[in-house]
């Protein structure tokens, strides 16, 4: 009777892994989507509301790994001009250069701030993609959205919308904090 191995789902690595012993030499090609989640990107301001899809090229040749990504996905937030619901897409690109070897004190050292080239000893199996998913998308997220390119925003007095026409307030009228420099520049 010959023994049966029986593999969990939790066994099996996710996309954003990579094993590298499993990896063909030459090239391949591969993509996944992962969850904003799993990157550990949080934002108060936009959110993600789908998977971040990612597909990148392999290039392996004895034990280096040159990776080749895109990165694209949807963000959810409010408009900074007007604070309208609205959704934005960024389309991002990464490299990341994987070399199984034994390193020594001041080769490691010297690729210390490198976020682009990692070394690994020659042992690991495994190398997670997550880091560099997080920087690229993070580097590329813009700070706000907005809902369209010429958005006129919320007037500043009332708050009216200035996207559905004009507001009441009157146009010439001073904020009394710079009545003073009014003053000055009429000449009184």
């Amino acid at each position: 009777m010959t023994a049966r191995i029986v593999t969990r789902a939790t066994d099996i690595p996710p996309d954003w892994v990579l094993v590298l012993d499993e990896i063909d030499e030459g090239i391949s090609e591969c993509s996944f989507q992962i969850g904003a989640a799993e990157v550990g990107i949080e934002d108060g301001q936009l959110r993600f509301d789908a998977p971040i899809d990612v597909s990148m090229t392999i290039g392996h040749t004895l034990q280096t790994f040159t990776l080749k990504g895109k990165v694209h996905g949807e963000l959810l937030g409010d408009c900074g001009r007007c604070l309208a619901p609205t959704t934005a897409s960024f389309d991002t690109k990464f490299r990341l250069f994987i070399q199984r070897k034994e390193a020594g004190p001041e080769e490691l050292e010297a690729i210390e701030d490198e976020d682009e080239i990692l070394v690994v000893d020659p042992g690991v199996r495994e190398v997670t993609l997550v880091d560099a998913l997080r920087d690229a998308v993070a580097l590329d997220m813009p700070l706000r959205i907005h809902c369209r390119e010429d958005c006129k925003g919320l007037c500043g007095q009332c708050g009216a919308d200035l996207n559905h026409g004009a507001c009441d307030c009157a146009e010439n009228e001073v904020d009394p904090r710079w009545a003073a420099l009014s003053q000055l520049k009429q000449g009184t």
